[in-house]
């Protein structure tokens, strides 16, 4: 296997074919770790003598709340008992909808991107959005949400096991022998260590894999059994080009973090900046309409939104170029294993251009 051809490729394919963008984006944002992070320890001289106030010992989460409350309102402020249960009501139906919503578009854009992938290379015919949408929704979609749940649930309960039973020399404490629980605390530790090791084992092995039960679902449209028997098969046959290929896509996440580190200080910056200069513009206009506490809570409102979208834009753009390359190069190394064992590469999109997508 030529795997510089299927590295060059995947290039091409990331700058020829733009509408793939969309869908990585989906996937970066569906499937987004986290951007940078930054500590400040907040202390009593950093908050003007005006804002501070002093918390009675004993004071339950509730009572600080009011206490807060009050102190900004001016003393005004009730519990509402009705309006804060209807709050957390429709903040916990927002964050569901957003759960779905969320579950959907990735797996959706994750079917797409490999359909078109492997349609652009088997006929050269580009989809537009909505075709590309059109083909991700589909039942290879749902099959991929079966096809996690039936990794993951069993990999879950084993890593609970296995830490479990590491876990179980502790009990030798309970003899009440000192001595005992001194060797129970070393066997527990180099039995944790031993059990990191293999669920790193494990689950790397388990992402590798899972790349190929995901393109014998979508490509072949085979069930989630046939895909983890057939995507195993290709794996095993040939554990060499995979290896490498696998080798060589780590090698282009490590350099892609390294490069990313100096883009998030920058982003970070370019949000400090625009996020605050548009925060004490807001507070400067809030301070004409009301007292100095409200106008800087109207500024953090504001320019808190400003600094995230300033840093959050271009992350997830960046992230879903990696995930469009990374997808069409194990798209492409699929189909050159399938080649090599002399098996026609399937056509599975079905959408053409038709005056409907026009």
């Amino acid at each position: 296997m030529d795997h510089t051809k299927v590295l060059k490729r995947a290039w091409e394919i990331l700058k020829q074919y733009r509408v793939l963008w969309i869908f990585g984006l989906i996937l970066a944002l569906t499937t987004a770790s986290g951007g940078p992070q930054a500590n400040y320890q907040l202390g009593r001289n950093d908050i003007p003598p005006e804002y501070q106030f002093d918390i009675p010992e004993g004071s339950s989460f509730q009572d600080i709340i009011e206490l807060l409350a009050r102190r900004l309102s001016g003393g005004a402020w009730q519990p509402n008992v009705g309006l804060i249960i209807t709050f957390v009501v429709v903040l916990f139906v927002v964050i569901l909808a957003l759960i779905v919503i969320s579950t959907v578009a990735r797996y959706v854009a994750e079917t797409s991107l490999i359909r078109m992938v492997d349609t652009y290379e088997a006929t050269g015919e580009k989809f537009r959005f909505r075709q590309g949408w059109k083909v991700g929704w589909s039942r290879e979609a749902w099959r991929l949400f079966l096809m996690d749940l039936a990794i993951f649930i069993p990999v879950f309960v084993g890593v609970i096991i296995l830490l479990g039973v590491a876990a179980l020399p502790l009990l030798l404490w309970t003899t009440g022998d000192k001595a005992s629980g001194v060797v129970g605390t070393v066997a527990a530790i180099g039995l944790l260590l031993l059990a990191i090791f293999v669920i790193i084992v494990v689950t790397t092995l388990l992402e590798l894999l899972v790349r190929f039960f995901r393109r014998v679902c979508v490509l072949e449209k085979v069930g989630v059994g046939d895909a983890l028997r057939q995507g195993w098969t290709l794996v095993k046959q040939n554990w060499k080009d995979v290896g490498l290929m696998w080798l060589i896509t780590v090698g282009i996440s490590i350099v892609w973090g390294l490069v990313m580190i100096p883009v998030a200080f920058l982003l970070v910056a370019a949000g400090a900046l625009f996020g605050g200069g548009v925060g004490l513009l807001a507070r400067a206009l809030a301070g004409l309409a009301m007292g100095n506490i409200g106008a800087w809570i109207v500024a953090a409102l504001v320019g808190l939104p400003v600094f995230v979208l300033v840093i959050a834009i271009p992350s997830a753009f960046l992230g879903g170029l990696k995930e469009v390359y990374l997808s069409s190069a194990w798209t492409l190394t699929y189909r050159e294993l399938r080649t090599l064992k002399g098996l026609e590469s399937p056509v599975v999109a079905e959408v053409r251009y038709t005056p409907e997508f026009e």
